[in-house]
């Protein structure tokens, strides 16, 4: 049995079981993404612990040491988070890049 999830319904489901894995602004991410997958394939399921185990949302500084990511030395943080987005595309799927975080699918 299936029921149509709002984006309140989306990010209250997050912020009860998982409230720091993800920003308002990150949830508004997910919702859109996982809605326009829906809508290009068949109902899914909302399992919140799947989806905090194949995305994150982290400071772009966090995911250059995370995954050992090597750069262009440079003090621009615009051309360190463009290049960091340009090798995760290569890798991954980025699903949106804020100020300072970057969300995208784990691997």
């Amino acid at each position: 049995m299936y029921i149509n999830v709002t984006e309140t319904m989306f990010k209250d489901e997050f912020k009860s079981l998982r409230p720091d894995n993800f920003s308002y602004e990150g949830l508004s991410a997910l919702y859109e993404w996982f809605t326009e997958l829906e809508e290009a394939s068949e109902p899914m399921e909302l399992d919140v612990i799947a989806i905090c185990c194949e995305f994150s949302e982290s400071h772009y500084l966090d995911i250059l040491d995370d995954y050992g990511v090597h750069i262009p030395e440079t003090d621009d943080k615009d051309e360190v988070v463009n290049a960091l987005v340009n090798y995760l595309n290569d890798n991954t799927l980025v699903v949106a890049v804020f100020d300072d975080t970057i969300l995208y699918q784990n691997f």
